[in-house]
Protein backbone atom coordinates (compact mmCIF):
# COMPACT_ATOMS: atom_id res chain seq x y z
CA UNK A 1 0.00 0.00 0.00
CA UNK A 2 1.14 3.59 -0.98
CA UNK A 3 2.13 5.69 2.26
CA UNK A 4 -0.38 8.43 2.89
CA UNK A 5 -2.99 6.32 1.37
CA UNK A 6 -6.46 7.54 2.58
CA UNK A 7 -8.04 5.82 5.51
CA UNK A 8 -11.00 7.39 5.52
CA UNK A 9 -13.67 4.48 4.65
CA UNK A 10 -12.18 3.00 7.56
CA UNK A 11 -12.36 6.08 10.05
CA UNK A 12 -15.93 6.64 8.61
CA UNK A 13 -16.99 2.51 9.85
CA UNK A 14 -15.16 2.95 13.11
CA UNK A 15 -17.24 6.19 13.76
CA UNK A 16 -20.51 4.51 12.76
CA UNK A 17 -20.09 1.80 15.02
CA UNK A 18 -19.18 4.00 17.82
CA UNK A 19 -22.10 6.25 17.31
CA UNK A 20 -24.22 3.07 17.72
CA UNK A 21 -22.75 1.41 20.56
CA UNK A 22 -22.66 4.86 22.61
CA UNK A 23 -26.75 5.00 21.26
CA UNK A 24 -27.30 1.51 22.72
CA UNK A 25 -25.73 2.60 26.06
CA UNK A 26 -27.81 6.24 26.24
CA UNK A 27 -31.15 3.46 25.56
CA UNK A 28 -30.22 1.64 28.11
CA UNK A 29 -29.64 4.30 30.56
CA UNK A 30 -32.92 5.79 29.80
CA UNK A 31 -35.87 3.91 31.63
CA UNK A 32 -39.75 3.86 30.93
CA UNK A 33 -39.67 5.58 34.64
CA UNK A 34 -37.22 8.16 33.06
CA UNK A 35 -39.57 8.90 30.24
CA UNK A 36 -42.54 9.50 32.56
CA UNK A 37 -40.67 11.34 35.56
CA UNK A 38 -39.39 13.64 32.88
CA UNK A 39 -42.77 14.11 30.70
CA UNK A 40 -44.21 15.39 33.87
CA UNK A 41 -41.73 17.97 34.34
CA UNK A 42 -41.95 18.71 30.73
CA UNK A 43 -45.89 18.99 30.49
CA UNK A 44 -46.03 21.28 33.95
CA UNK A 45 -43.77 23.60 32.29
CA UNK A 46 -45.61 23.56 29.21
CA UNK A 47 -48.91 24.15 30.65
CA UNK A 48 -48.05 27.00 33.50
CA UNK A 49 -45.28 28.66 30.38
CA UNK A 50 -49.41 28.96 28.36
CA UNK A 51 -51.14 29.88 31.14
CA UNK A 52 -48.71 32.80 31.36
CA UNK A 53 -48.47 33.69 27.55
CA UNK A 54 -52.05 33.63 27.55
CA UNK A 55 -53.03 35.70 30.10
CA UNK A 56 -54.68 33.76 32.24
CA UNK A 57 -54.12 35.25 35.57
CA UNK A 58 -55.94 32.72 38.21
CA UNK A 59 -53.77 30.20 36.67
CA UNK A 60 -51.95 27.89 38.95
CA UNK A 61 -47.94 27.93 38.82
CA UNK A 62 -45.18 25.68 39.10
CA UNK A 63 -44.95 25.37 43.02
CA UNK A 64 -48.56 24.94 43.08
CA UNK A 65 -48.16 22.33 41.07
CA UNK A 66 -45.84 21.11 42.20
CA UNK A 67 -47.05 21.23 46.25
CA UNK A 68 -43.54 21.07 47.20
CA UNK A 69 -42.34 18.24 45.59
CA UNK A 70 -38.89 17.98 44.17
CA UNK A 71 -37.69 18.02 40.90
CA UNK A 72 -33.92 17.11 39.97
CA UNK A 73 -31.84 19.28 38.43
CA UNK A 74 -31.58 17.06 35.66
CA UNK A 75 -34.97 17.05 35.12
CA UNK A 76 -34.75 21.02 34.84
CA UNK A 77 -31.96 20.44 32.68
CA UNK A 78 -33.85 18.83 29.87
CA UNK A 79 -36.81 21.72 29.94
CA UNK A 80 -34.07 24.11 29.43
CA UNK A 81 -32.46 22.25 26.40
CA UNK A 82 -36.40 21.58 24.76
CA UNK A 83 -38.53 23.95 25.95
CA UNK A 84 -38.11 26.80 23.25
CA UNK A 85 -38.87 24.01 21.17
CA UNK A 86 -42.16 22.74 22.37
CA UNK A 87 -43.37 26.44 22.77
CA UNK A 88 -42.43 26.52 18.80
CA UNK A 89 -44.31 23.52 17.97
CA UNK A 90 -47.33 25.23 20.54
CA UNK A 91 -47.09 28.20 18.79
CA UNK A 92 -47.91 26.54 15.08
CA UNK A 93 -50.43 24.58 16.74
CA UNK A 94 -52.26 27.28 17.57
CA UNK A 95 -52.47 28.26 13.97
CA UNK A 96 -54.29 24.85 13.37
CA UNK A 97 -57.84 25.93 12.58
CA UNK A 98 -58.73 22.17 12.35
CA UNK A 99 -57.02 21.11 15.49
CA UNK A 100 -58.45 24.36 17.28
CA UNK A 101 -62.68 23.15 15.76
CA UNK A 102 -61.62 19.36 17.18
CA UNK A 103 -60.37 20.50 20.66
CA UNK A 104 -63.78 23.18 20.65
CA UNK A 105 -65.63 20.17 19.58
CA UNK A 106 -65.16 19.27 23.02
CA UNK A 107 -67.37 20.02 26.59
CA UNK A 108 -65.57 22.06 28.31
CA UNK A 109 -66.62 20.45 31.79
CA UNK A 110 -65.42 16.95 30.43
CA UNK A 111 -64.52 14.87 33.16
CA UNK A 112 -60.63 13.67 33.05
CA UNK A 113 -61.89 10.14 31.67
CA UNK A 114 -63.35 11.48 28.91
CA UNK A 115 -60.45 13.60 28.22
CA UNK A 116 -57.82 10.99 28.16
CA UNK A 117 -61.19 9.01 26.12
CA UNK A 118 -60.38 10.74 23.58
CA UNK A 119 -56.64 11.19 23.69
CA UNK A 120 -56.80 7.49 23.34
CA UNK A 121 -58.95 7.71 19.92
CA UNK A 122 -56.90 11.02 18.73
CA UNK A 123 -53.03 9.84 19.72
CA UNK A 124 -53.29 5.97 19.34
CA UNK A 125 -53.68 5.16 15.89
CA UNK A 126 -49.46 3.82 15.99
CA UNK A 127 -48.01 6.89 13.76
CA UNK A 128 -45.39 8.11 15.99
CA UNK A 129 -43.58 11.51 16.08
CA UNK A 130 -42.45 14.31 17.90
CA UNK A 131 -44.76 16.53 16.61
CA UNK A 132 -47.88 14.25 17.95
CA UNK A 133 -46.09 13.94 21.56
CA UNK A 134 -45.81 17.71 21.96
CA UNK A 135 -49.59 17.76 20.00
CA UNK A 136 -50.22 15.30 23.41
CA UNK A 137 -49.05 18.08 25.69
CA UNK A 138 -50.87 20.84 23.53
CA UNK A 139 -53.73 18.77 24.18
CA UNK A 140 -54.07 18.67 27.48
CA UNK A 141 -53.05 22.53 28.07
CA UNK A 142 -55.61 23.48 25.45
CA UNK A 143 -58.40 21.34 27.71
CA UNK A 144 -56.91 23.08 31.16
CA UNK A 145 -57.91 26.17 30.12
CA UNK A 146 -60.80 25.58 28.81
CA UNK A 147 -61.67 23.82 31.69
CA UNK A 148 -60.65 26.55 34.03
CA UNK A 149 -63.40 28.50 35.05
CA UNK A 150 -66.17 25.50 35.48
CA UNK A 151 -63.36 23.83 38.14
CA UNK A 152 -61.60 26.62 39.62
CA UNK A 153 -63.64 26.63 42.45
CA UNK A 154 -63.17 22.90 43.00
CA UNK A 155 -59.24 23.11 43.74
CA UNK A 156 -58.26 23.57 40.20
CA UNK A 157 -54.36 22.64 40.61
CA UNK A 158 -55.47 19.44 42.05
CA UNK A 159 -57.58 18.93 39.24
CA UNK A 160 -54.23 20.10 36.33
CA UNK A 161 -51.52 17.53 38.57
CA UNK A 162 -54.61 14.84 37.70
CA UNK A 163 -54.75 15.81 34.25
CA UNK A 164 -51.05 16.02 34.23
CA UNK A 165 -50.26 12.62 35.60
CA UNK A 166 -53.43 10.28 33.45
CA UNK A 167 -51.83 11.90 30.41
CA UNK A 168 -48.04 11.10 31.03
CA UNK A 169 -49.44 7.38 32.03
CA UNK A 170 -51.00 7.64 28.44
CA UNK A 171 -48.02 8.58 26.97
CA UNK A 172 -45.77 6.25 28.77
CA UNK A 173 -47.91 3.33 27.32
CA UNK A 174 -47.81 4.75 23.89
CA UNK A 175 -44.52 6.68 23.00
CA UNK A 176 -42.26 5.61 25.56
CA UNK A 177 -40.35 2.68 24.00
CA UNK A 178 -40.32 5.34 20.85
CA UNK A 179 -38.36 8.01 23.14
CA UNK A 180 -36.41 5.87 24.28
CA UNK A 181 -35.36 4.39 21.35
CA UNK A 182 -34.71 8.01 19.86
CA UNK A 183 -32.07 7.97 22.99
CA UNK A 184 -34.53 10.37 25.36
CA UNK A 185 -36.51 13.60 25.34
CA UNK A 186 -33.17 15.16 24.27
CA UNK A 187 -33.55 14.18 20.75
CA UNK A 188 -36.15 16.74 19.84
CA UNK A 189 -33.54 18.93 19.02
CA UNK A 190 -32.88 16.85 16.02
CA UNK A 191 -36.45 16.87 14.66
CA UNK A 192 -36.45 20.65 15.39
CA UNK A 193 -33.78 20.80 13.09
CA UNK A 194 -35.42 19.29 10.16
CA UNK A 195 -36.95 21.75 7.64
CA UNK A 196 -39.42 20.16 7.04
CA UNK A 197 -40.84 19.52 11.18
CA UNK A 198 -43.27 22.27 10.86
CA UNK A 199 -45.42 20.33 7.58
CA UNK A 200 -45.02 17.20 9.38
CA UNK A 201 -46.09 18.25 12.65
CA UNK A 202 -49.31 19.36 10.92
CA UNK A 203 -50.26 16.60 8.81
CA UNK A 204 -49.59 14.24 11.45
CA UNK A 205 -52.41 16.13 13.84
CA UNK A 206 -54.70 16.66 10.82
CA UNK A 207 -54.75 12.78 10.44
CA UNK A 208 -55.76 12.95 14.34
CA UNK A 209 -58.71 15.25 13.97
CA UNK A 210 -60.29 12.89 10.95
CA UNK A 211 -59.65 10.26 13.37
CA UNK A 212 -61.62 12.26 16.24
CA UNK A 213 -64.27 13.24 13.03
CA UNK A 214 -65.04 9.16 11.98
CA UNK A 215 -64.72 8.79 15.99
CA UNK A 216 -67.50 10.95 16.66
CA UNK A 217 -69.58 10.14 13.60
CA UNK A 218 -69.51 6.41 15.31
CA UNK A 219 -71.28 7.23 18.44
Amino acid sequence: MAEGGSDTPCDETDASTRLRIEQTRFERQVSRDDVGEQATVLLQHFIVERFQQDGFENAPGLDELRAGHAVSSEQEVVWSEVGSMLRSIGDELDRDQELQRMINSIPADSPIEAIIAVAHVVFLDGDISWGRIVGLFYFAYRMAARAIDSVLEKSFPNWINKLIKEVVKFLVLKFAHWIISKGGWLAIREYMGSPTWIWGTLVTLSASCLLFSLYKLSR
